[in-house]
């Protein structure tokens, strides 16, 4: 589960709001909220389902018969399937990379490694994810050893973006929030937007997560 100094987290993230209709047109946000919402891409439809059913901040919600899926599996018994947490708890080639993230939405618990319990040499074999297994070299895998991903995320560090109501992710620009962008929105005069900054937690984001699911 997300430990309590994850589920604190948060990141800013700025709004474009119609003030006559306090609507949002757009947001504006810098890498980290956009590293999460890039991290959606990643995620396995096992840790979907469980993610927004549990931690949503709308309470208990489905996504189409995907949750159907999901506690039926959750109910069979082990006689039936060989793999069940594989299911339940799945493990994904981009887990590791988005435990680096600063706000990290999944909740499934860092893979541990391990590495031989000898002095490291040339005949030594690489980490390894099954303790007390046997090095080539005689001696057991039985020191912990932890994996750091690269903390560059996936979005340039210095780069902001305009993200629109549909997801719709591009660099921000003065194009974007022109007059001429205004008026197809259904903006006469700028002088009727407001921005508002907001703190966005695991939780809201989960929300967020949920919205474009169904």
């Amino acid at each position: 589960m997300a430990t309590g100094t994850q589920a604190d987290v948060q990141v800013s993230l700025k709004l474009v709001v119609n003030k006559e209709t306090n609507k949002v047109l757009f947001a504006e946000a810098e890498k980290d909220f956009v590293d999460v919402l890039c991290s959606f891409l990643t995620l396995p439809l096992g840790t979907i389902a469980r993610l927004v059913e549990n931690e949503s901040t709308m309470g208990p919600v489905t996504i189409g018969s995907l949750n159907s899926l999901y506690h039926s599996v959750a109910a069979l018994d082990n006689n039936f399937l060989y793999h069940k947490q594989i299911l339940l708890h799945p493990r994904y080639m981009a887990e590791d990379f988005c435990n680096s993230l600063k706000l990290n939405i999944d909740d499934t618990q860092p893979k541990i490694y391990f590495v031989c319990s000898g002095e490291s040499t040339y005949s030594c074999d690489s980490i390894c994810c099954t303790s007390y297994s046997y090095c080539r070299c005689g001696k057991l895998r039985n020191r912990k050893a932890s994996l750091k991903s690269s903390p560059k995320g996936f979005v340039n560090d210095v780069a902001t973006f305009v993200i629109t109501d549909d997801l719709i992710v591009m660099p921000n620009s003065m194009d974007y929030s022109s007059f001429a962008h205004l008026q197809n929105s259904g903006i006469k005069y700028p002088c009727l937007l407001k921005e508002i900054t907001v703190n966005v937690t695991r939780k809201k984001v989960l929300h967020l997560r949920y919205l474009h699911c169904v």
